[in-house]
């Protein structure tokens, strides 16, 4: 784009249309530059700030001793938590709750884990300064991400015009036509074209000079994904079912992982299993395990066991509806609260789910979502899981419409699945158990 130029940390600062009142525009650059000042200051506010509270003398300066294993671990401790930090912010939706529930474990698991080989060391250190730079890094990145969300707007030249009402409504985002930002010289963050609208030769070329002056070009529909979360079914292609296959190794591994804890975790979880089983049977006669078959992993059906949550006999529908009448008692606090899906790992330990993965559908309604909803069938690519990218975003389905914006949350798991995208999901499924959003 010829007019609209790339922002840069000397560029000078072109306003927004004139009477709206917004703040000067920002560019791609310049959030490099606050990426690296946020872990810059973090890094002062956490790490180097509170030196003077507990070094003695001049840290460094002769031998090694407990301030300097402390300046250490303290740097180690914000360094990891602020890269883990950020790979989960880039993730759609997050919030002040949510970047607390990211950052706060990792916080925990990350200082714990210093602690313990430090403690295996026998290294000197100051305990009261190490946790309470733990406690900085958690109340900076929360904050700064907080932030984040909140002020930095992004802007974006649309191509073409008839795009912009396609566009997610979003605070961080301006959607400007490409026209108007070309004609007014105004700068922008990046251009989103929609490539598939069969754009004339002057509207390619006009891309093609904006690359090479440094504008970032985007497909609308990757902008859509990156923003929603969701990978849009409208223009999904045969030539993009290959990016939605999760490498083979990061399945594998994830397996293994996922076994070895699920073992560890059962002496803990089987106290709650037999609890949760106990007041089923004293709350309402008929047996403890409700067993239907469901559709996993490439078509092939399978048994899934969970709590029976509702009145043994009771017929009707596959689904549940909100408020139903054939929910127990205790069977609609287990819903709530997720526990009527414990019995799943055994599922997980036969190899029919995983913990992360699209939610598998009851054998009847499957055939009819494969048959009304296009490309449904491709949420078979991976194990079904436990919990979901869907089931965290928008919880109970049913409908038609429901099924088609779950399916594009499934799809953007499949596009995605890495450590990163599963860590997401765990941590805020604990969020969502807390809450008990989305129950039926």
């Amino acid at each position: 784009m010829r007019s609209a130029t790339p922002m840069g940390p000397n560029a000078s600062s072109v306003g927004a249309p004139p009477g709206n009142g917004s703040r000067a525009m920002r560019s791609a650059p310049q959030r490099f530059l606050e990426t690296w000042t946020d872990a810059a200051v973090g890094f002062l506010f956490c790490v180097v700030l509170p030196i003077p509270i507990y070094a003695t003398g001049e840290p460094f300066a002769g031998a090694w001793g407990g301030t300097e294993f402390t300046i250490i671990s303290t740097a180690v401790g914000y360094s990891v938590v602020w890269y883990c930090g950020r790979r989960l912010d880039t993730f759609p939706r997050a919030t002040l709750q949510g970047n607390l529930g990211y950052v706060a474990p990792v916080a925990v698991l990350t200082y714990a884990a210093i602690a313990a080989i430090m403690l295996l060391l026998r290294t000197d250190y100051s305990r009261v300064q190490f946790f309470g730079s733990g406690i900085l890094t958690v109340l900076w990145m929360a904050s700064v991400a907080q932030l984040r969300s909140r002020y930095l707007v992004r802007n974006y030249a649309v191509m073409p015009r008839s795009s912009i009402a396609d566009m997610p409504v979003l605070s961080t985002c301006r959607w400007l036509d490409f026209d108007d930002v070309q004609s007014r010289n105004i700068r922008v963050d990046a251009i989103v074209a929609d490539l598939g609208s069969g754009l004339g030769e002057a509207r390619l070329a006009a891309l093609a000079d904006a690359a090479i002056a440094g504008v970032p070009v985007l497909d609308r529909r990757y902008i859509v994904e990156t923003l929603t979360g969701r990978t849009p079914l409208g223009g999904l292609t045969p030539n993009e079912f290959g990016a939605l296959l999760p490498s083979r190794q990061y399945l594998v591994v994830r397996r293994l992982v996922e076994l070895g804890l699920t073992v560890l975790l059962l002496p803990i979880l089987l106290p709650v299993l037999l609890g949760v089983a106990l007041a089923v049977r004293l709350d309402s006669p008929g047996p403890i395990f409700f067993v239907q078959t469901r559709i996993g992993r490439r078509g092939q059906p399978f048994r899934m066991i969970k709590f029976r949550t509702m009145f043994h006999g009771a017929g009707g529908p596959s689904f549940t509806a909100a408020g139903d009448k054939r929910v127990t008692r205790i069977g609609g606090f287990l819903r709530k609260c997720r526990l009527d899906e414990l019995p799943q790992l055994f599922n997980v330990l036969r190899g029919d789910m995983s913990w992360v993965g699209p939610r598998p559908e009851a054998e009847s309604l499957e055939k009819g979502y494969v048959r009304d909803i296009e490309h449904f069938a491709l949420r078979g690519i991976v194990r079904p899981g436990v919990t979901g990218w869907a089931q965290i975003n928008q919880g109970y389905a049913h409908e038609s419409d429901e099924m088609r914006s779950k399916l594009e949350y499934d799809l953007y798991y499949l596009k995605h699945c890495s450590l990163w995208l599963d860590l997401v999901i765990v941590l805020r499924t604990f969020a969502v158990i807390f809450h008990g959003t989305g129950a039926r």
